[in-house]
């Protein structure tokens, strides 16, 4: 998977900085600025995408900084929040139950949240469009290093939107979603951004959530631990898994949240 052997060679850089709201509050930085602050990426994201009941508010963040901080990944920019990256631990049977964003993480508040869950649910990944083109690569690096091989998750799932769907919407929307191009790629290039690197699709939902270029239809794809039977035969692995991952891809910003 390219994005583990990237992992090796990935270098702290003064621009950009990947770290966990966990960390951030562990600091003490304040968190009702943080929450500001993911709001406005947030915002200036998904406003022209879809609905207002999908854009984070200060009361869904609240509960997800209480619930799981440990699980909200952020990415600074020359001191500047410009991506966002989140999810939660939960089990096969209670993602199975749901079928809607707003279903899978509890309207926004992440309280399907399991600690000793073996899988986990992303349900974030917003990266303004001034930031650099590799932001949302290290943000979901980072995330599938230190969170997912960090605690031994079997697996993660994401509910992908398919916003080129519009533009060929005589297509029926499982003809799509398999279709290749010419060069072998998907027909949808952000279906096409978790699917090279390893994502399989699981299941087309209709009614996912209000999202015109996709015609409301998301697609559940899911990205298996490779070192899930190893970190289980070999518990003490996941804690060093998670340490050397933290030393190579996180650092606090400076910025001026606090």
């Amino acid at each position: 998977m390219k994005r583990l052997k990237a992992f090796f060679k990935l270098k702290k850089t003064s621009k950009v900085a990947i770290c966990r709201v966990s960390d951030l509050l562990h600091k003490g930085h304040d968190p009702q600025n943080l929450m500001s602050e993911f709001i406005r990426v947030n915002h200036e994201v998904w406003d022209n995408i879809t609905h207002p009941e999908y854009v984070w508010t200060e009361e869904m963040l609240a509960s997800q900084f209480k619930t799981c901080p440990e699980l909200l990944y952020c990415a600074f920019e020359d001191g500047k929040l410009v991506g966002t990256a989140s999810g939660f631990f939960c089990h096969e049977e209670d993602l199975e139950k749901y079928k809607t964003w707003l279903e899978k993480t509890g309207d926004g508040f992440y309280t399907h949240h399991q600690p000793k869950g073996k899988i986990a649910f992303g349900a974030d990944l917003s990266v303004v469009r001034e930031a650099s083109p590799k932001i949302s690569s290290r943000l979901m690096l980072s995330l599938l290093v230190c969170a997912i091989l960090g605690n031994g998750i079997k697996s993660l799932y994401l509910g992908s939107r398919i916003p080129s769907y519009h533009k060929h919407q005589e297509m029926k929307v499982e003809e799509y979603v398999f279709g290749k191009r010419k060069n072998g790629k998907p027909l949808d290039p952000e279906l096409y951004f978790y699917l090279k690197d390893g994502f399989e699709i699981v299941e087309i939902i209709p009614g996912y959530m209000d999202d015109p270029e996709s015609l409301n239809y998301g697609v559940l794809i899911k990205w298996n631990n490779p070192l899930y039977r190893i970190t289980q035969a070999v518990p003490f692995l996941k804690p060093l898994i998670k340490v050397v991952g933290s030393f190579f891809l996180l650092r606090l910003p400076a910025t001026g949240l606090d």
